[in-house]
């Protein structure tokens, strides 16, 4: 009698724990919106001097090999375009730092300065990173040092020569005639263990120009965008000398827009990108409802993860999308769009503070990811910023300087990886109802109010063979049982595959549980062919895999 109602008790549990909130129903349509390049799901490896040193601190220490952990988490993330090396330091350091046998310097590399003041080693350099992204099968994306020419901190002939220097020593062969004066850096290259041109195609000129801005017009009142765009191109030329190959990433957010618009008219199909960086929601400092200050030791749990995981911006629908001026510029001029830099970046200065929990944040960043995707017309490359660190708090994987504990995912990290992994490269249409919303009330930093957050955030991807429904289940403590609708797709095998990301809130492991915080399950799920229907466990993101029949 005892364990028949222990139990009707359990029974009762688990139905109480499932939202009972209608039917929530998604019709995948055979309608496609547009294409997702797999560039989307990228990664920045910043190499920054200052409270972080990225992947300086994942190396065998004493040596430039990057930890052999490390190293095999990288490879099962199978990232498609990797950015390196800054990040904003990349705009107050000398490239040729971070490379061997330097003419005139001899084979050791020097210690470098930050914009801050701050020293950072440079044994992960550039033959490094590039011997990484081949081994990955990774495109790589190089950054260079823009503010010495935009500022005069050298002539701007001299700065551009400098980074052409560096598009010779990456992407020139044996042999091939250099601009005048310049250094046989293939030679050089092949001295430092590649004699093969690298064949870097990506170049970004400069990182978050726009900070440079309030100078720059004090230097060129009257001519401030003009001056930039001249910048730019000049810069690309001296580049396109070495390797007429390559293309450009330009920095377009705010003060630079209209400049950017005058480089793209000279430049023409040569600037590949216009590029804006999104964070969210940076360092909270107060919290506010219906704007007035809300003592944060009030806020339970719950609060603070309905209010983190509502991001970056919400629709109508109450669905995670990009607000940024670029998106309608690009989509009404033409031209593509580049976020090298993106993650939710948030962390609390109160003090008591309240829930800080890194899978919140996980979570919070699969909001940004369904964002990139609805706005994949026009972005076609996404850089997670950061992918390997130990201080900062966003980084995909987590290393030990000191290479005495295993490295580990982080909760961002692992949604990026879970989306590279299983998405498909057209964007379908998808039709939902009775999917349960909630009100979101606080204002935190970046972050929030919403009147409407969906707790289902759906989307749906396709390819030859496959179709991906990916979904976050947003709720705090209830399953949600959904139904997908096929039957416009055509056949179906009755097997599909559940890749889901699931894990626990507090970062710090009890007795038994594991460093790393969150894991990715797969499990097996039957269906008839037409309709599926699957319990999501809350605080969970999905990725479903139905296999079409032939």
């Amino acid at each position: 009698m005892r364990k028949y109602h222990t139990s009707l008790l359990i029974l009762a549990l688990l139905v109480s724990s499932v939202l009972q909130a209608g039917n929530a129903v998604y019709r995948i349509r055979n309608e496609t919106l547009h294409s997702i390049d797999p560039c989307l799901f990228g990664q920045f490896m910043e190499r920054p001097s200052w409270g972080e040193i990225g992947p300086e601190g994942a190396l065998i220490p004493g040596t430039n090999r990057l930890q052999s952990e490390v190293e095999k988490l990288i490879q099962k993330m199978e990232i498609p375009v990797m950015r390196f090396p800054g990040g904003t330091d990349v705009d107050f350091m000398d490239w040729q730092d971070m490379v061997s046998n330097v003419p005139g310097r001899g084979k050791d590399r020097p210690v470098s300065i930050g914009h801050g003041g701050d020293t950072v080693s440079n044994h992960f350099g550039y033959d490094e990173f590039l011997n990484l992204s081949e081994q990955l099968e990774s495109q790589p994306i190089i950054v260079v040092n823009f503010r010495d020419g935009l500022l005069g901190v050298k002539s701007l002939k001299e700065a551009a020569f400098h980074a052409a220097e560096l598009v010779a020593y990456c992407n020139a062969g044996l042999g091939t005639e250099l601009p005048k004066g310049m250094p046989d850096w293939p030679s050089i290259r092949a001295m430092n263990g590649h004699p093969e041109p690298y064949g870097v195609k990506n170049w970004q000129i400069g990182n978050e120009t726009w900070a440079f801005f309030k100078m720059l017009r004090e230097q060129h009142p009257q001519d401030t965008d003009k001056y930039y765009a001249d910048c730019i191109v000049a810069f690309a030329r001296a580049m396109l000398e070495v390797d007429p190959n390559i293309e450009f990433i330009i920095d377009g957010h705010g003060p630079t827009q209209m400049a950017a618009h005058i480089a793209r008219e000279e430049l023409g199909e040569k600037l590949r990108y216009t590029v804006f960086h999104l964070y969210k929601p940076w360092g909270i400092s107060e919290v506010k409802r219906d704007g007035e200050p809300v003592e944060t030791g009030t806020l339970s749990d719950s609060d603070v993860w309905s209010a983190w995981i509502a991001t970056p911006n919400m629709n109508e629908e109450g669905l995670s999308v990009l607000r940024h001026p670029l998106l309608a510029e690009a989509r009404r001029d033409g031209f593509k769009l580049a976020v090298t830099e993106w993650n939710w970046n948030g962390w609390w200065r109160v003090q008591p503070s309240p829930l800080a929990s890194s899978f919140a944040k996980g979570v919070g960043a699969a909001g940004f990811i369904h964002g990139l995707m609805r706005s994949a017309d026009v972005i076609e490359i996404g850089c997670q910023s950061m992918l390997v660190g130990n201080s900062w708090g966003i980084h995909a994987i987590w290393a030990d300087r000191n290479g005495v504990k295993s490295p580990r995912y982080m909760p961002t990290g692992q949604v990026t990886m879970l989306y590279s992994q299983h998405h498909g490269p057209k964007m379908l249409k998808l039709e939902s109802s009775g999917i349960p919303t909630y009100s979101q009330p606080f204002k935190m930093s970046g972050i929030g109010p919403s009147e409407k957050v969906a707790y289902l955030d759906a989307l749906a991807t396709a390819s030859d063979d496959k179709i991906f429904f990916h979904v976050i289940n947003r709720h705090f403590d209830k399953s949600i049982e959904i139904t997908v609708d096929l039957t416009d797709m055509g056949s179906f095998d009755n097997k599909a595959e559940h890749f889901m990301l699931e894990g626990r809130l507090n970062d710090s492991p009890a007795k038994g549980e594991s460093d790393q915080i969150a894991k990715i399950q797969r499990s097996e799920l039957t269906h008839d062919g037409k309709t599926l229907k699957v319990f999501l466990p809350a605080r969970t993101v999905s990725c479903i895999e139905l296999y079409k029949n032939r």
